[in-house]
C-alpha cells in the first residue's frame, strides 16, 4: 500500500501564484524521486486544460496522460502553503498534493484525502500544522481525517443499472464532477454504490469518497418520478466517458478556422475564439453592460420567495452545466473550465443559507441574494493579491447571472469612456447597435455567439475586428486591461508584450495596405478572371448607411432592414416618418436599386410597445410576415411609405419569412390593395428564402416574384436546428453546411427554371468561402455588410466563375462545414484570402 514519508511532506512554504506552487510541488517530487523534471511542465499543461482545485483548501496537481513515461514511480507529495495560493476558484489552496501515478496506486490516499475536504476544520488544521506527521497520519490511513457519515437524499431502493468506472484512472475529481452534473439535472434521489460503501450522485465529496479506481463496477440507484431518464441519461455520461480525454488528439476544428497560422504565437495570455470579423486592434478593454438589474428589497410572502431563489438558483446552474458541456465539446476543457468554477462559487452553500436567512427576515429574493454576493465580490476585490482579487470578476458575473431570473430589468447601457476600447459582451442583440458609438469601439470580442450572430453582423457593419464563441473567460477582465484583439486569427490577448505589440502593428499595417487597394477599385465591377459577372450590393439599416453603401462601391441596396426605423422607441414610426426615411434612402442611390423588406419583427428582435405575447419558441412564432398579418394596420402603413418612395427611384419590396403560397398571395393582395389606392406603378416584388419550406415550395413561389433573395442566417439556423443565437450552438450554426448549400441550390435551381434571379444577404455572402461558394452555386447578388462590399468585390475579381462553380458541386457532397471550409481554403489558396 501507498504510503506518504516524512520526506514528502514540505510545510510552511509560500507562492506567489499557482504556476510557481505547482512548480514547487513538482521540484519536491523530482527530489524524491517520483518523476524526471519534465513532468512538471505537463502538471502546468494539466492545469490549463482542467483544474486541480478540490476545495476546502486543497488542491491535487497532476501531469496530462502521455506524460506518464516521466513518472519514475507512483507517490505523491505534500506541500503546504499556510498562507493560501489562489487557485482560481475563489478560495486559496493550503495544502498542495502533488501526484505522480503510473497505476491507480494513489487512490486509496486520495480517498482518504475526501474526509478532509467533507471537514473543513480539519482541513484548515492540516492546511496550517507545524507537525508533518500529522498529515502523514491522516494520508497513511493511521487516523480518520473525519468521520463519515452515510450520505443524505439517497435512496435505498430504486430503479439501477450497472456500470464501469471510468478508466484508468477510476472515479476522481474531473469525472466524479461530470457524474454530478449529469445528476443534479434530474429530481430523482440518485446513489451510486461501490464495494459495500455508498455514495450521492449529487455530491461530489459523496462521490470521492468511494474511491473506485478504473474498471470497476458500479450500481447506480434513482428514485423518482424521472429516475428511468435519469439512469439513461447517466448510462450515456459513463459510455461517453465521464470527460475523461481517452487520447491526446488534438481537437476538432472549430467551425471558423483560423486564417493566421501562428495566432497561439504570442507571449500575453490568449484567449480562443471563432473569428467574426477581420482586422487587428489594440487597446484597452471595456465590458458592455446592457441592463439596469432592479429588485424590491421586501416581500410579503416569504415562502415563495424561497421557492424564487431557488428556482433561480437552479436555472443558472442549469445553464452554466449546459455551457460546460457544449464548450468541452466545441473547444475542449480549457474554455470550459470556466464554466466548472463558476459553478462551484453558485453551489456556495454559505452564500445560499444566508440569502434564505434574508428572506426569513421578510426581504424579497433578489434584494437577498444580490446582498450576499455583492458583499463577498467586494471583500474579494478589496484583497491585495491581484488573481484572489480577480475572482470578484467571477463571484458578480455568477451574481449577475442569478439575479437576472430574479430582477425586474431596465435596459440601459453604461457610457463607454472617453477613449476607444475594446468591447467585451456576453454577446450583442440587434438593439444593441443603436448604443454603440464606433468611433470609441476598436473591436468586439464575446462569450458566446457564433459567425452568423448579431455581433458578427454588426462588427462586420461597422467594419471592426471582432472574436466571437471565446468563452466566459473574457469578462473576467478587469475594464483598462491592454490586449489585442485579432479577428483574422479568432483570438484576444491580454496583456501583450512589446513584441506582441509590434507584430500587432505590423498585421494592422498589411491589412491597412489591402484594404487601401481594395478601397481605390471599389468601382470596379465584380467580374471574375473568365469574364463572368457577380453583382454586389449593401446590407443597410438607416438612411445615412444608404450615402455609405454607394461611396464603398456598392452596386444598390439589396436589404434595408426597416425593423430598425422602429427599435429603441415608444411608439410606431408613423407614415410620413417611415416616407421621409425611404425618400432619402432611395434619393441617395441615384438611380441604384433598393430593396425594401418589409416589418421583420419577432425572434431576437423584440419590440416592447407592439405588446407581443410571450412565446416559447419566438423563431418559430409570430415573427416577419405573420407579425404583418397579426398587426395588418403597421404592414399597410409601411407598404404606403416604400410605395409613395417607389416615386423616387427604384424601389423592390421584399416580404421576410414567407413559408407558404398562401402567405405570398396574401401580402401581394394586400400590397396591390395599397398601391391602387396611392394610384403609383408597380415595384418589383420578392420574398425572403429563409425557411425550409420556402425552399421545398420554390418553383411554386418562383412564379409569383421576380426575385428571392436567400437569408443565409435564418435559414442555417431552421435547417441545422441550431438557434444562432444560442450561446451554446450559435458557433455550430455555420452556413457553409453542406445542408445549407444545397437548399440554395435547390433554390437557385427553381429561380432559373421561372426566370428570376436569386440573391443573397445573410452574413455568408460576406464570408471569404460564402462568397465564392455562393457566386459559383449560381446567386447573381451578393449584399454584405457595408465595409466589406470592396472586399467581396476583390475577392470575386480575383478568381475563375468556372473554378468557384466546381468547387461548389464538390462542396455539395461534403459531410460538413469544416469539410467545406478546407476544400475553399485549398483550392483558392492564392485567391486574395479566401478561407
Amino acid at each position: 500500500m501507498l504510503q506518504v514519508s516524512e520526506s514528502q511532506v514540505r510545510l510552511g512554504l509560500s507562492a506567489p501564484d499557482k504556476t510557481e506552487a505547482i512548480r514547487i510541488a513538482g521540484r519536491a517530487m523530482v527530489d524524491s524521486g517520483l518523476i524526471d523534471p519534465g513532468y512538471i511542465d505537463s502538471m502546468l499543461g494539466r492545469e490549463a486544460v482542467s483544474g486541480t482545485y478540490l476545495g476546502s483548501g486543497i488542491a491535487i496537481p497532476h501531469g496530462l496522460p502521455d506524460a506518464r513515461d516521466l513518472v519514475r514511480r507512483t507517490g505523491v507529495v505534500v506541500v503546504q502553503f499556510p498562507q493560501g495560493v489562489d487557485w482560481g476558484g475563489g478560495e486559496p489552496a493550503r495544502l498542495v498534493v502533488g501526484i505522480a501515478a503510473k497505476s491507480d496506486e494513489h487512490i486509496a490516499v486520495l480517498q482518504r484525502l475526501t474526509g478532509v475536504l467533507g471537514d473543513p476544520a480539519e482541513a484548515a488544521r492540516l492546511g496550517g500544522t507545524g507537525d508533518p506527521r500529522a498529515i502523514m497520519a491522516v494520508l497513511n490511513g493511521e487516523a480518520p481525517a473525519a468521520p463519515v457519515s452515510e450520505p443524505v437524499g439517497v435512496p435505498i431502493d430504486g430503479d439501477s443499472i450497472e456500470v464501469t468506472a471510468p478508466s484508468p484512472h477510476g472515479l476522481h475529481a474531473r469525472p466524479a464532477t461530470a457524474l454530478v452534473e449529469v445528476a443534479k439535472r434530474f429530481r430523482a434521489e440518485i446513489a451510486v454504490r461501490h464495494d459495500g460503501t455508498t455514495a450521492n450522485a449529487k455530491s461530489l465529496i459523496s462521490l470521492l469518497r468511494l474511491g473506485a479506481s478504473g474498471g470497476q463496477p458500479l450500481t447506480v440507484t434513482a428514485l423518482g418520478e424521472d429516475a428511468a431518464a435519469a439512469l439513461q441519461a447517466i448510462r450515456a455520461a459513463f459510455e461517453a466517458g465521464l470527460d475523461e480525454p481517452v487520447s491526446t488528439a488534438a481537437p476538432a476544428e472549430e467551425p471558423a478556422p483560423r486564417a493566421v497560422p501562428a495566432d497561439l504565437d504570442y507571449d500575453g495570455r490568449v484567449i480562443a475564439g471563432i473569428s467574426a470579423s477581420p482586422g487587428v486592434s489594440t487597446g484597452p478593454v471595456w465590458k458592455f453592460q446592457r441592463e439596469e438589474l432592479t429588485v424590491a428589497e421586501t416581500a410579503p410572502d416569504p415562502e415563495a420567495q424561497h421557492r424564487r431563489l431557488d428556482q433561480a438558483l437552479a436555472a443558472a446552474a442549469a445553464d452554466l452545466r449546459n455551457l460546460h458541456e457544449a464548450f468541452w465539446k466545441k473547444a475542449g476543457a480549457a474554455k470550459a473550465a470556466i464554466f466548472k468554477a463558476h459553478q462551484e462559487l453558485l453551489d456556495d452553500p454559505e452564500m445560499v443559507v444566508e440569502a434564505h436567512a434574508l428572506i426569513d427576515r421578510g426581504k424579497s429574493a433578489g434584494w437577498a441574494w444580490r446582498a450576499v454576493y455583492e458583499e463577498r465580490a467586494g471583500t474579494l476585490a478589496q484583497l491585495a493579491d491581484p488573481l484572489l482579487a480577480g475572482r470578484a470578476a467571477d463571484l458578480s458575473d455568477v451574481g449577475r447571472r442569478v439575479l437576472r431570473l430574479l430582477a425586474a430589468v431596465t435596459e440601459t447601457m453604461a457610457a463607454l469612456p472617453d477613449h476607444p476600447v475594446i468591447l467585451l459582451a456576453e454577446d450583442l442583440e440587434p438593439s444593441d447597435t443603436a448604443k454603440l458609438d464606433p468611433a470609441k469601439v476598436l473591436g468586439l470580442c464575446t462569450a458566446g455567439g457564433g459567425a452568423t450572430s448579431h455581433t458578427a453582423i454588426i462588427a462586420r457593419s461597422l467594419d471592426i475586428p471582432a472574436v466571437v464563441a471565446a468563452g466566459p473567460s473574457v469578462l473576467d477582465l478587469e475594464n483598462g486591461r491592454a490586449a489585442i484583439l485579432d479577428g483574422d486569427g479568432g483570438v484576444l490577448v491580454a496583456d501583450p508584450s512589446e513584441r506582441d505589440r509590434g507584430r500587432a502593428a505590423e498585421a494592422r499595417i498589411k491589412v491597412g495596405e489591402r484594404r487601401e487597394a481594395e478601397r481605390l477599385d471599389r468601382y470596379k465591377p465584380a467580374i471574375t478572371t473568365d469574364g463572368r459577372r457577380v453583382e454586389v450590393a449593401a446590407n443597410i439599416s438607416d438612411p445615412a448607411e444608404a450615402v455609405q453603401a454607394v461611396e464603398a462601391g456598392g452596386e444598390g441596396v439589396g436589404l434595408m432592414r426597416t425593423e430598425f426605423l422602429f427599435l429603441q422607441r415608444d411608439l410606431p414610426p408613423d407614415e410620413e416618418e417611415q416616407f421621409a426615411a425611404y425618400q432619402t434612402m432611395v434619393r441617395a442611390m441615384n438611380g441604384l436599386p433598393i430593396i425594401l423588406r418589409t416589418l421583420d419583427i419577432g425572434g431576437d428582435k423584440n419590440v416592447p410597445y407592439l405588446r407581443m405575447p410571450a412565446e416559447g419558441n419566438p423563431f418559430l412564432g409570430v415573427r416577419g410576415i405573420r407579425l404583418c398579418f397579426e398587426r395588418e394596420d403597421l404592414f399597410r402603413t409601411q407598404l404606403r411609405a416604400m410605395l409613395r418612395a417607389s416615386v423616387e427611384g427604384p424601389v423592390r419590396i421584399m416580404y421576410p419569412m414567407i413559408a407558404a403560397p398562401a402567405e405570398l398571395e396574401r401580402a401581394k393582395m394586400i400590397t396591390e390593395a395599397v398601391r391602387r389606392e396611392l394610384d403609383v406603378p408597380p415595384v418589383e416584388l420578392g420574398i425572403m428564402i429563409e425557411v425550409p419550406s420556402a425552399v421545398m415550395m420554390a418553383d411554386r413561389l418562383a412564379r409569383e416574384v421576380s426575385f428571392f433573395s436567400i437569408g443565409t442566417n435564418d435559414l442555417t439556423q431552421y435547417v441545422l436546428a441550431m438557434d444562432r443565437l444560442h450561446p451554446v450552438l450559435a458557433p455550430q450554426a455555420d452556413g457553409l453546411h453542406p445542408a445549407v448549400l444545397r437548399m440554395v441550390e435547390r433554390t437557385v435551381d427553381a429561380a432559373r427554371r421561372a426566370g428570376i434571379w436569386v440573391g443573397a444577404c445573410g452574413g455568408v455572402a460576406g464570408d471569404p468561402a460564402g462568397a465564392v461558394l455562393l457566386s459559383g452555386l449560381g446567386v447573381a447578388e451578393l449584399s454584405v455588410a457595408i465595409p466589406a462590399v470592396p472586399s467581396v468585390k476583390a475577392r470575386l475579381r480575383a478568381i475563375a466563375m468556372a473554378d468557384a462553380e466546381r468547387t461548389a458541386r464538390e462542396a455539395l457532397d461534403c459531410a460538413d462545414a469544416a469539410e467545406v471550409r478546407a476544400l475553399v481554403r485549398h483550392r483558392f489558396a492564392d485567391a486574395g484570402g479566401v478561407s
